[in-house]
């Protein structure tokens, strides 16, 4: 296998399919929330223009700041004045202020516990902290870690036995088709809750309230183990796979944390899912794939699920070996010496050329960029993906990334990203 390249103390290359799913974009999913970014100019440009595409400008600020500011020490006084004067401004009154921080704000070592105190005293509606600190990336809570435990530890409430069950982790909501639902019925879940349905921010604070939390990314793992320190919610982590055997083992985690006198029955799902990969694998043939981790959170996993089921995995894009990919990741070491891996963030990324195949089928927008192929499977983050249903839906999505080629640039418009 090769991957002489990873493993580098480089300089970084960010390709235009760079993006997606950035710390104010996650926090935007509080209803009733509003962000105060405070930074110097440079770092609030990817959060402003995201915010222009996406539609959520009218619930940002910016509050720039510069050396003087950062020498007189009027830093916390320049907050907690322009909270007043955002507040002044706005139409409407939101339930909770998130201040955005960047790197700087490290450096400085603000005391936010103290600066959130005085500002919930002062205004009445909670605060929060939300980071934006590359220089966290490769610790315990980088920025996408960060957020996710800062979202979620503004639920009050304590667990009830009601069979309520939230989802973690994911941005968007699994599709409502997924057989997922009829399972959780199936062992007694009786409603299920996921952030972006939540309208009013008390909606929201019912979170605290269910039961169970099923954690679906590993952004999420950190927040649901503080909810169940804090609101008393018992969780598992299943994140998205398209493996077979993991799926069903997902399941089995399911049915011990909730009810494990309930048998369930997956055949007929996984035959479902199995008939549809052949119908995929006799439509591409040997055609070489390429995965990222734009669109799935276990590409290595993604990989030896699509090795198994016969499909040609030449090339993953990936910058970092996460703890719950390491199984799968030596699993391609003894199994798949074909398979390049390339970081894509290493410098020489820039020369993509070399590596430039445009026959490919390409699952993510890095791969698709990287390997310069207009056969692009529009997945990113796993979205609406889960279980047997999420198998049938990616085979779906390379069925139409080989047939019907699309142009990259206008898919990465559409979705938003900004690098």
């Amino acid at each position: 296998m090769n991957q002489k390249l990873c493993n580098q103390d480089t300089v970084h290359y960010c390709s235009p399919a760079h993006g997606g799913w950035g710390i104010v974009r996650v926090g935007m999913l509080v209803p009733e929330s509003y962000q105060l970014f405070v930074c110097p100019f440079a770092c609030g440009r990817h959060g402003a223009l995201g915010a222009l595409q996406q539609g959520t400008k009218d619930r940002i600020s910016y509050l720039f700041i510069d050396e003087a500011d950062i020498v007189s020490g009027s830093y916390e006084n320049l907050i907690e004045e322009s909270i007043g004067q955002v507040l002044e401004a706005i139409e409407y009154a939101p339930k909770v202020i998130f201040i955005g921080v960047s790197c700087l704000d490290d450096l400085l070592g603000t005391d936010h516990t103290s600066l959130l105190e005085r500002l919930k005293e002062r205004y009445h509606i909670d605060f929060q902290v939300l980071h934006m600190n590359p220089i966290t990336i490769g610790s315990k809570n980088p920025p996408p870690v960060c957020i996710q435990r800062n979202m979620y530890a503004l639920i009050k409430g304590e667990a009830k036995s009601n069979g309520i069950l939230n989802f973690i982790g994911n941005f968007i909501p699994v599709a409502p088709e997924c057989e997922l639902f009829d399972i959780l019925n199936q062992l007694g879940i009786q409603k299920t809750k996921h952030i972006s349905q939540f309208t009013s921010y008390e909606d929201f604070q019912t979170m605290g309230e269910s039961q169970y939390n099923m954690v679906l990314r590993p952004e999420g793992l950190l927040a649901a183990k503080d909810m169940e320190e804090n609101n008393k919610i018992e969780f598992c982590f299943t994140p998205v796979s398209y493996e077979i055997e993991t799926i069903k083992e997902y399941y089995q985690l399911l049915r011990l944390m909730i009810n494990p006198n309930i048998n369930i029955d997956l055949s007929s799902y996984e035959s479902s899912a199995l008939n549809k990969i052949n119908k995929t694998k006799e439509l591409v043939g040997d055609t070489p794939i390429s995965v990222d981790t734009s669109s799935v959170c276990k590409p290595y996993n993604l990989t030896k699920a699509l090795i198994n089921y016969g499909f040609n995995v030449v090339t993953i894009y990936a910058d970092e070996l996460p703890k719950h990919e390491e199984n799968s990741y030596h699993w391609l070491l003894g199994n798949a010496p074909h398979l390049n891996i390339y970081p894509a963030q290493h410098h020489l990324m820039i020369k993509r050329e070399k590596i430039k195949d445009s026959s490919e089928i390409a699952i993510g927008y890095n791969a698709g960029y990287m390997s310069g192929t207009d056969k692009v499977v529009d997945l990113v983050y796993d979205e609406t993906m889960f279980g047997f249903h999420g198998i049938c839906q990616l085979m779906d999505k390379i069925e139409e990334a080989y047939l019907n080629p699309k142009d990259l640039k206008r898919m990465i418009e559409n979705y938003g990203l900004v690098v």
